[in-house]
């Protein structure tokens, strides 16, 4: 009979308490105490129906062992209340660590910006064999008269070259509170690469390194996502007089730090955490000029994996002084507030795209504008969230599933003769589910 009245009074509960919306603003529970804390009564299974904790400032029960009376506020035949912590059950992608739900996408950006800063140091090395194109990029003739890089053989035929760009992005999901799933988030990526190559005929051998910093605000978790990823790769290329391929391949490791709210108390949950990661590509264009204009139909593919390792969530003990209501509430003879961190297992992502486009360019001289037209489909391993404790009746959102997108872009290359070359470029992707990202680069070539 007691383990009856015990089970009614916590559905009751938590069918009244259930009604009612939580602030997306401030999601501390209703006695600001951690989703983790051990004295939790709802989401650690059994415990709550074996010691569930009453709110009631006037409840004593005398503890005849210690002959005194006690504020243990248990539940008995006297008082009917009970705290069943109702607070945290919903809260799915809210309770969730950034890792689980962003780190697809930043792979995603990661493998741009690298293949994206070594194609256009590609096309521009080639571009810049042909003396009547005296610009870099995409401007390409059917010339191959010599490589006019000056003064080469001063360090063996060596270039170096540097690329720079800017990413801003968002998910666009809709949240409103923390009863509803949702991945929106929001940031920007900043990327370099620095590379030397060198040409051998009508080949080209790089090797290049990147870097990546992402820095991200996380709306579904009432938190940040930062990676700073570092790879090195190599690159390879072949140009005949209307076909061109390159290949590419590279590995490298990364950092990852988060924060995200605990909505229990609105104390701040800390994670970090590396990365390994590896990424290949390949591309197949073909060049048709007229004139000044020059047509370039590619097709080309890119993958990178990431591997992340296993860590802990340090969640913030709770202090007594700020449980709202009695302080004993969660105490038997003394304040017990211990949380439990979190442990959050390995998880590994991938991303991986096909693209088709063309680019149309025209050559005047030593300014190269062109424009860039292209289809993409991808795969990248999706977003998990945590379950929920409970069901609120509400229809849940589901992860974003990325499968497709347009790509708008252009730019101007320029040549400031023999020693200094490069150009801007700019764009912005469509059609990607719950996508907007556009981005914004820059690139040098110094010849020696």
């Amino acid at each position: 009979m007691k383990l009856l009245r015990i089970l009614t009074a916590a559905i009751v509960a938590v069918t009244t308490i259930a009604t009612f919306s939580l602030s997306a603003a401030n999601a501390a529970g209703t006695y600001k105490i951690s989703c983790k804390n051990q004295a939790y009564g709802m989401h650690l299974g059994s415990d709550y129906t074996q010691v569930a904790y009453v709110y009631n400032v006037s409840a004593r029960r005398v503890d005849s062992t210690a002959g005194m009376d006690t504020v243990n506020y248990l539940i008995g035949e006297e008082y009917g209340e009970a705290y069943v912590g109702n607070d945290c059950i919903y809260a799915g992608s809210s309770n969730t660590n950034g890792t689980s739900v962003v780190s697809g996408d930043v792979a995603r950006m990661a493998i741009n910006a690298i293949v994206g800063a070594v194609s256009n140091r590609i096309d521009q090395a080639y571009a810049s064999r042909e003396a009547s194109s005296s610009v870099t990029g995409l401007s390409f003739t059917t010339q191959s008269d010599g490589v006019s890089m000056s003064a080469n053989k001063l360090i063996g035929g060596l270039s170096f070259w540097a690329d720079y760009g800017n990413s801003d992005f968002k998910n666009t999901q809709e949240y409103t509170n923390v009863r509803l799933n949702s991945m929106k988030f929001d940031g920007s990526a900043n990327s370099y690469s620095v590379g030397v190559d060198k040409q051998i005929g009508n080949l080209l051998v790089g090797f290049v390194v990147s870097n990546l910093e992402t820095d991200l605000n996380t709306t579904f978790n009432t938190g940040t996502y930062k990676q700073d990823v570092d790879s090195m790769g190599v690159y390879l290329a072949y140009r005949t007089s209307i076909i061109q391929i390159d290949l590419g391949t590279g590995s490298g490791d990364s950092d990852i730090t988060t924060t995200r709210i605990d909505i229990g108390n609105d104390s701040t949950i800390n994670g970090k955490t590396t990365a390994d990661i590896e990424y290949s590509n390949a591309r197949i264009s073909a060049t048709f000029t007229r004139g000044r204009f020059s047509l370039v139909p590619s097709a080309s593919y890119e993958t990178m994996q990431m591997d992340i390792a296993a860590f802990v969530d340090d969640r913030q003990d709770d202090i007594s002084g700020d449980v709202v209501g009695e302080g004993l509430l969660f105490g038997i003879h003394s304040i017990t507030l211990a949380v439990e961190d979190d442990s959050i297992a390995a998880r590994s992502v991938e991303t991986s795209s096909m693209d088709f486009g063309v680019t149309l360019t025209a050559n005047l001289g030593k300014i190269t504008p062109f424009i860039k037209l292209s289809y993409e489909n991808e795969d990248t391993t999706r977003a998990t969230y945590n379950s929920e404790f409970g069901t609120d009746g509400v229809t849940e959102k589901v992860s974003s599933e990325y499968t497709s997108a347009t790509h708008l872009g252009g730019g101007i290359n320029f040549n400031l003769g023999s020693y200094i070359s490069g150009g801007v470029r700019a764009g912005s992707y469509q059609g990607r589910d719950d996508w907007q990202e556009d981005y914004f680069s820059g690139s040098i070539r110094v010849g020696f």
